[in-house]
C-alpha cells in the first residue's frame, strides 16, 4: 500500500496569508529544509513539505507528471488553493514546480538549479564524467559494486547506450537506500528519462514572478542553457558563489535568506 509523507506546518491553514510549497530534488527529502515556525508566522504562511513517491517517507515509484497530480488533489482536499500559492523546488523538485505552474496560478516561484529536460541533464553528466555521481545515488547500501544488483546498476548506466534502446528491463527491482527508495528502478528510470520531461517556455500571459537560483558550479545541468531559459522568459537569475555544487550544500539558509529578501522582505 503506497503511503504519501506531507508535512505541513506554520500558521494555521483558516488564518494563512499564504500556502509555500516545498518540493526537494529527485532522491532528496523535504524534510531537509529547515525554516524555523517563527519565521512561518512572520510572514503568515503555511508550509507543505511535499515528499513524492519514492523520497523521503513517501514509497512507490517517482513520476513527476503523476506527482504533481497527487499534489494537486492534496492541495485541492485541504482548500490550500484558496489562498496565494508560493512555492519552492529544487532540481528535479523545481521543474516539477515549473510544469504545476501551468496548472495553477503561483504568486512566486523560487527554483533551485531546476532541471528543464530531464535527458539532457543525464547526457551533461555524461559528458562531464560525472554520471557516477548519479549512479551511486540509486546504489542498495552495504553492497559491494561487483555483487547483484549494484554491478547491473553501476554497468547498465556507465555509458548512455540505454538512453537510446531503453533496455533496462533487467533493473526491475526495487531499490532502498538513504536517499531513494523505488518499488522497481527500471520504471523509476522510465519514467524520468525514457522519453523524458522537458520544461517548454513559460505563457507570458499567466505570469508567475520566478527567481531562478544558481550555484557557483554545477555538474547536473548547463548553466548556460538555464540562464538562456532565464532570459528568453525574463525570470531573475541569482548566481550564488558560496553555494559550491548542484545541491547547495552548506548554502540553505542563504538561498533561504535570499529567497525571504526577493519576497516578503524587499517589499
Amino acid at each position: 500500500m503506497n503511503s504519501l509523507e506531507i508535512i505541513e506546518s506554520g500558521v494555521p491553514p483558516k488564518e494563512a496569508k499564504g500556502i509555500l510549497i516545498l518540493w526537494p530534488s529527485t532522491g532528496g527529502n523535504a524534510r531537509s529544509f529547515r525554516i524555523r515556525d517563527s519565521e512561518l508566522s512572520q510572514y503568515g504562511l503555511r508550509l507543505i513539505r511535499f515528499n513524492p513517491p519514492s523520497h523521503g517517507g513517501s514509497n512507490g515509484t517517482y513520476d513527476p507528471i503523476a506527482a504533481i497530480a497527487l499534489l494537486d488533489e492534496y492541495l485541492k482536499e485541504h482548500n490550500h488553493l484558496n489562498k496565494p500559492i508560493f512555492g519552492i523546488g529544487h532540481s528535479g523538485g523545481g521543474a516539477a514546480l515549473l510544469l504545476y505552474a501551468k496548472q495553477v496560478p503561483f504568486q512566486k516561484l523560487f527554483l533551485l538549479s531546476p532541471i528543464l529536460d530531464s535527458v539532457k541533464s543525464l547526457l551533461y553528466l555524461y559528458e562531464s564524467g560525472s554520471i557516477e555521481e548519479f549512479s551511486r545515488l540509486l546504489l542498495m547500501p552495504e553492497i559491494p559494486d561487483g555483487e547483484f544488483p549494484n554491478k547491473q546498476i553501476l554497468e547498465t548506466l556507465s555509458t548512455p547506450t540505454w538512453l537510446t534502446t531503453g533496455e533496462i528491463d533487467h533493473l526491475s527491482f526495487p531499490i532502498k537506500n538513504s536517499r531513494i527508495q523505488v518499488d522497481s528502478l527500471c520504471y523509476f528510470l522510465r519514467n524520468l528519462f525514457l522519453p523524458g520531461f522537458r520544461v517548454g517556455n513559460i505563457d507570458t500571459e499567466k505570469r508567475t514572478d520566478m527567481t531562478i537560483f544558481l550555484p557557483a558550479r554545477d555538474k547536473w545541468f548547463p548553466k548556460d542553457l538555464t540562464t538562456n531559459f532565464a532570459n528568453q522568459n525574463q525570470l531573475r537569475v541569482i548566481e550564488i558563489s558560496e553555494a559550491p555544487d548542484h545541491f547547495f550544500t552548506q548554502s540553505w539558509l542563504l538561498v533561504w535568506k535570499k529567497i525571504k529578501d526577493v519576497a516578503w522582505e524587499n517589499k
